[in-house]
């Protein structure tokens, strides 16, 4: 069963027309993610020159949102202020001047109007460089804002159906690299990323990448991260919209193996369509999806 390419995909709840969504554990889900979320073409310290190495996606987290992203791939730094303390993105250093007070408003109002729909929010870089970054702080602001809406990792294991059982508003998952100060309650176990071992890399190397991480991919036993990008020594994030989707396209095996795909300017491909499209033929065959060996 395959979704027909010319349908109408309303994006800002694909999640809840997925077929059969009820039957899914969140590790069974098909995740399009945004590389990289805090970096994009909308922020206030964008600029085209350096933004050429440093920009990943288009528009700003309710932008990304609206166009279907659920799993968002955040680098954060911190600056200690006087008056207030801020969490900021950014990019090996490179500030995006977004910060993370943006990233919470948009997903609560978000998920106020869209409350079938799930989240996960991948803290894959705590820091920058050398500079200090608090924990506590960190834990305190994200629990208070978001923690209604946290899905504990107690019920990591429940579908979809139970967890929306057992709450109208817990939709959130929070992920990142275990620290004392961070309330073990809350936060998910690290998401690993699988990458290209490589500064730079081209498409042959991508789709080598990608074809060896799914030759042995843990499937659905646990959230993981496949960074499907492709990087430049002069362009920077390089734009491999139609590689995107001729390997991800249904027809082949290769999405369907995936748990969470990350990519940059994620909205100029098809990749939303295709998770949404792979989430309902998990939902129906299940596992005999992974019967056959990668194409």
């Amino acid at each position: 069963m395959t979704h027909n390419a010319g349908t109408t995909l309303d994006k800002q709840n694909w999640m809840r027309h997925v077929l059969d969504v009820h039957r899914l554990k969140l590790t069974q889900i098909v995740w399009p993610g945004a590389h990289n979320a805090g970096m994009d073409k909308q922020a206030p310290n964008y600029d085209v020159v350096v933004g050429n190495w440093t920009t990943c996606q288009n528009d700003s987290f309710a932008w990304q949102l609206a166009n279907g992203a659920r799993a968002f791939d955040i680098r954060l730094g911190y600056t200690e202020g006087v008056d207030q303390s801020i969490f900021y993105f950014h990019h090996n250093g490179y500030q995006s001047h977004r910060v993370l007070d943006e990233l919470i408003t948009a997903v609560s109002a978000f998920l106020d109007r869209h409350p079938d729909e799930f989240l996960v929010l991948d803290f894959h870089q705590l820091g920058d460089g050398s500079k200090p970054f608090d924990y506590q702080k960190f834990n305190a602001l994200l629990v208070s804002r978001l923690g209604q809406r946290v899905i504990p990792p107690t019920d990591a294991r429940k579908t979809v159906g139970e967890l929306k059982q057992l709450s109208t508003r817990r939709r959130v998952v929070l992920a990142a690299t275990a620290q004392a100060e961070l309330d073990q309650d809350y936060f998910w176990s690290r998401i690993p990323h699988k990458w290209v071992n490589k500064r730079f890399s081209d498409t042959d190397d991508l789709k080598n990448h990608i074809s060896k991480t799914l030759e042995d991919a843990p499937y659905e036993t646990f959230l993981w991260a496949l960074s499907a990008t492709s990087y430049a020594f002069l362009g920077g994030p390089q734009d491999i919209k139609v590689q995107i989707n001729d390997w991800f396209n249904p027809t082949r095996d290769w999405v369907t193996r995936c748990s969470i795909i990350n990519t940059d300017f994620f909205d100029e491909s098809e990749i939303v369509r295709y998770c949404w499209t792979a989430t309902s033929m998990y939902a129906v065959y299940g596992s005999a999806l992974h019967d056959q060996e990668p194409a």
